[in-house]
């Protein structure tokens, strides 16, 4: 008789194809990964529904695609702040309890040996306390914005503490996530760091500057605070008084930010010189990267970007904040340049000395495809195998 497979749980809010961005495709890949490894891999990812009561004995749809098992989780949204509150009430109380309510079910079903969340809140606390509860091992992924945002919500500093307290391994994308859920918690002791990978494309960027066009700066995600867009605007803005310049903006805004996006074009006044394009699939991204005669990344936070990751495989030069990973990517003044976050005058000066000179740009982009390499698929696979290895014994 063979031996049962191990059964893993991977609990995230997003997961492809239905989500594109880096949390998502991080998700994926680490499913594939263990797939491979030869363990049965269920995906609970979870999405809230606005529109109707919610029942939990009719929230789940499961489907199976490519070797792993999706199960798709509807949790109610929680109409406690669209009336006055009174003391019991608490904001998303009882979506989270929802969501809490969901995985225990599913794992009634299953009977998972490990539960795996990515991002802290709020599916890491969700994961974390039921498997702390029913004594099976878990980890949790954090990838950014999670500790460094939602750890200073009053309302949220705990259920991110109790995240990453309950987990047996903390898997951070970059060496400053560690630090700042350390400083929320001691977690120093069972934190790992693995970098995302990235596939070096056969075709390279190559400078093809004609002065009878702007010059072209691109950046790409899902544009939020954290992204950093007010100072690469008020960047850009410095260099288009002295230069043809062109900014294109891939992908799209987040619907909370969008009075604040378009206040901030019109305060910048770029309008002429920025154009919103829709996001591509991810097939097209290599070549729409090498149209540009520069990337750009202003986050004020980040994690291990990929999208970053992208152009630099492409042969791109790029300008990165010093934030996530970014620094472990980018070799200053080598493969890239490194800017402080939340520096207008910094960004600009850097932006300005690769326009200014395409013999830099040429070399930045070359190094910048070299350093790539060391971040192959095989590599980040063989550090999520021996985190897996290590928690299922198996």
């Amino acid at each position: 008789m063979g031996v049962d497979k191990k059964k893993v749980c991977i609990a995230t809010t997003e997961f492809p194809p239905e989500q594109w961005g880096g949390l998502a495709r991080t998700a994926g890949r680490v499913a594939q990964y263990v797939r491979d490894m030869g363990l049965e891999v269920h995906v609970a990812q979870f999405s809230v529904d606005a529109s109707s009561p919610v029942l939990l004995d009719e929230n789940r749809e499961t489907l199976s695609a490519d070797g792993i098992v999706v199960h798709r989780v509807r949790v109610g949204k929680d109409r406690s702040l669209d009336f006055p509150r009174e003391i019991w009430d608490c904001p998303h109380n009882l979506t989270i309890q929802m969501m809490y309510q969901s995985l225990e079910m599913l794992h009634h079903d299953v009977e998972f040996d490990l539960l795996h969340s990515f991002f802290l809140y709020p599916v890491g606390f969700v994961a974390g306390m039921l498997a702390r509860r029913m004594s099976v091992p878990s980890m949790v992924t954090i990838v950014g914005n999670d500790v460094k945002r939602y750890i200073f919500s009053p309302e949220k500093a705990a259920v991110c503490r109790s995240g990453l307290e309950n987990a047996d391994r903390v898997i951070a994308m970059s060496r400053d996530l560690v630090e700042m859920a350390h400083a929320l918690t001691p977690i120093a002791e069972k934190a790992s760091i693995i970098y995302n990978s990235v596939e070096v494309p056969e075709d390279a960027w190559c400078p093809s500057r004609d002065s009878s066009r702007p010059f072209r700066l691109g950046c790409a995600g899902i544009f939020k605070y954290a992204k950093g867009l007010p100072y690469l605007f008020k960047a850009v803005a410095e260099l288009g008084s002295q230069a043809p310049v062109l900014l294109e903006l891939r992908g799209v805004v987040r619907e909370s930010e969008k009075e604040t996006f378009h206040h901030l074009v019109q305060r910048t006044r770029i309008e002429g010189i920025l154009k919103m394009e829709e996001p591509l699939p991810h097939s097209r991204i290599p070549g729409w990267l090498r149209s540009l005669d520069l990337f750009v990344l202003p986050s004020l936070t980040e994690g291990c970007p990929n999208i970053l990751m992208e152009a630099m495989a492409a042969g791109v030069p790029s300008v990165a904040t010093l934030t996530g990973a970014a620094e472990d990517l980018i070799d200053n003044g080598v493969s890239g340049l490194l800017v402080p976050w939340g520096d207008s005058k910094a960004l600009a000066r850097a932006l300005a000395k690769i326009m200014a000179n395409e013999s830099l740009a040429e070399s930045l982009g070359a190094a910048a495809r070299s350093k790539m390499k060391e971040f192959s698929a095989e590599r980040e696979r063989d550090c999520w195998e021996a985190v897996y290895r290590e928690l299922l014994d198996f």
